[in-house]
């Protein structure tokens, strides 16, 4: 496991101690125009947010064998339970708002599927996936509004986000750090394929806002593929230089 797992514990008992909050006082005014277009892919990505996680804490415990009070166990449980309290941020805006929540999203049973197939390693491909997917949605949600309410709600769902990101990502890292050559090729282009795959999925699903927010489906494709290779290190060197650069 991570030498830096206590460090991720800590941050996350942190957060779940010290919670991000969004101010009441925030101006709450949401345009019809604007409500309009936000309702649908709002309710998705509440949806999307308000997994149990069943599935992915079975096998984080199977990957951590019989130590139940391991610490990337633990660390799995805070990390679902943010993904849920972003829901419940989600759901009370949405209600004050009177945005119906949505009971089934094609976007979010694809998603979830996918992360019943195979170990902790493949979960956590598609989990990765799905979050650089909702961090780059989040901020263009953040840019087709005035609500100062949303405004602040995307951008702190956003950095939670990017922590989620970060620790898994260390994690797939290390799991995959024993292949080398065609192996470790063959991933990380499988990994692209399904990032391509799922970004232009919910571009199309998600189009209304993102076009808004000044997106086309190769700038969303290129912000998420970018995302990904910040913390998955696409493409790899294939080559290391000397230091003359020989």
């Amino acid at each position: 496991m991570l030498q830096d797992l206590p460090i991720w514990l800590a941050h996350f008992r942190s957060q779940a101690a010290h919670p991000r909050l969004v101010p009441t006082a925030l101006d709450d005014t949401l345009t019809g125009r604007e409500r309009r277009l936000i309702a649908q892919s709002i309710a998705t990505f509440q949806l999307g947010e308000s997994s149990q996680g069943a599935h992915l804490r079975a096998a984080v415990r199977q990957h951590c064998g019989a130590q139940e009070q391991h610490a990337c166990i633990e660390i799995f449980d805070l990390l679902i339970a943010e993904e849920q309290r972003h829901a419940s941020l989600l759901g009370a805006f949405m209600q004050d708002h009177e945005i119906p929540r949505r009971e089934h999203a094609f976007t979010d049973q694809a998603f979830r599927a996918l992360r019943r197939l195979g170990g902790l390693e493949a979960r956590l491909r598609i989990l990765v996936t799905a979050e650089i997917i909702g961090i780059v949605f989040y901020r263009a949600l953040e840019g087709v509004t005035d609500c100062r309410r949303l405004q602040i709600l995307c951008r702190s769902i956003a950095a939670d986000e990017l922590a989620h990101v970060a620790f898994q990502s260390q994690l797939l890292l290390q799991m995959r750090g024993g292949r080398h050559g065609i192996a470790k090729l063959l991933t990380g282009a499988w990994e692209q394929c399904v990032l391509s795959a799922a970004a232009l999925v919910v571009f199309a699903t998600q189009r209304r806002v993102l076009k808004s927010a000044g997106y086309g489906p190769a700038l969303f494709l290129h912000d998420c593929r970018s995302q990904y290779a910040f913390y998955l290190k696409w493409p790899p060197t294939l080559r290391r230089l000397s230091p003359h650069g020989t």
